[in-house]
């Protein structure tokens, strides 16, 4: 790590890439355990310059999730379901704002960052301390990793000085960021708290029913599917979400419900039609996309997502922003592409959260269509 002083300011005018590895630091916190029993843990690039001393980028993991016991079960010898195959060490070039690459990522890329692995398929909610028959025998604690990974900060790396963090992550992780991000808000009252999902924004699962449709490959995101796994998983959600929603508040889960209650700062990255989303939780067939009835139905999802992101997209509003693409993606999003009006998402997130610009250069959506955006990956 460099040295924070007046030259590593001064070198960091000049900074080259060296991609680094940055190593895993074991937790100790009994609650944060992976769904193995294993405990978790996370890596920490300190700030490379005095500029990001106090500024944090911390990242949530994404992979899916699980909801059955086979499902849960699969991911016991990986790192998905085990610290025992965590890296350890990992490159953070990829992290979205969390990269130390200056070059793709020329707003954030000297803050300290975070990266969380993912290892209790729970969406970072789970606050299971107890496995039972109901639980399947595993736990299921992604909300006390984090609370613990908060923890460890505080104490040996100064989090508590922090004047601002974005909380950003990708997938699961993208969920994830709005179950925690007011929590985050709570601990740290006097700091720029920030939300930053890549492919985060959902909402219930209304399946494609139409000719060749498939079945989930990931968890049942219908509504009658939901009370379920809130309970599996004894999830955290947005605390006002829940008293507000207190009969149903695994609706909390999904931050289409959950927004309107959300009071940090937030900018959404998400595709039009997400990939993933579409094919393994709405059963449409991949190999079919371009033919007339599963396009009615990708049709009829744009418009929701369209109405879903539209608090975001409103241009009379400065503290949100978001970069929606006609683009058939989940989380293929990096420096060159997908544009929307020649800018990538780093740089609408970087206008939004600087205010550099007017709205229309950080409120970014396509208005084309389905799937026609022409620098789609």
């Amino acid at each position: 790590m460099k040295l924070v002083s007046i030259l590593a300011t001064l070198l960091s005018l000049t900074y080259v890439h060296a991609g680094s590895n940055v190593p895993l630091t074991n937790l100790t916190d009994p609650k944060a355990r992976c769904m193995d029993g294993t405990l978790s843990g996370y890596y920490y690039e300190k700030a490379s310059t005095s500029r990001g001393t106090n500024k944090w980028v911390i990242y949530l993991e994404g992979g899916g999730e699980c909801t059955t016991q086979t499902a849960c079960e699969s991911h016991l010898h990986d790192a998905l379901g085990s610290s025992k195959y965590f890296a350890s060490s990992v490159n953070f070039d990829g992290a979205y704002y969390a990269s130390d690459n200056q070059s793709v990522n020329p707003d954030f890329w000297d803050w300290n960052h975070v990266y969380v692995p993912y290892c209790s398929q729970d969406l970072h909610s789970g606050m299971v301390t107890q496995p039972s028959n109901n639980t399947y025998n595993l736990y299921f604690s992604g909300h006390f990793v984090f609370e613990a990974i908060i923890d460890a900060l505080v104490a040996t790396a100064n989090l508590n000085a922090a004047t601002e963090i974005i909380l950003t992550g990708a997938s699961a992780g993208g969920i994830g960021v709005w179950m925690n991000v007011d929590y985050l808000q709570m601990r740290f009252p006097n700091a720029r708290i920030v939300a930053a999902p890549i492919a985060g924004f959902y909402f219930y699962a209304y399946p494609y029913q139409g000719i060749n449709h498939t079945s989930s490959s990931l968890a049942d995101f219908r509504p009658a599917a939901w009370p379920v796994t809130y309970a599996l998983w004894n999830a955290y959600v947005d605390e006002d979400c829940a008293k507000d929603l207190a009969s149903t508040p695994w609706a909390c889960m999904l931050s289409n419900n959950s927004f309107p209650y959300i009071t940090s700062e937030s900018f959404a990255v998400e595709a039009q039609t997400d990939q993933v989303v579409l094919v393994d939780h709405d059963w449409v067939p991949q190999d079919y996309v371009t033919l007339p009835p599963e396009q009615a139905y990708l049709t009829e999802w744009h418009n929701n997502m369209t109405i879903a992101l539209s608090p975001l997209a409103n241009l009379s509003n400065t503290k949100n922003g978001i970069f929606n693409p006609a683009c058939f993606i989940h989380t293929t999003f990096n420096n060159k592409q997908p544009l929307i009006n020649n800018m990538n998402y780093y740089t609408a997130f970087g206008n939004w959260y600087y205010q550099r610009t007017a709205p229309n250069d950080y409120k970014l959506a396509d208005t084309c269509g389905i799937m026609c955006n022409p620098t789609c990956p």
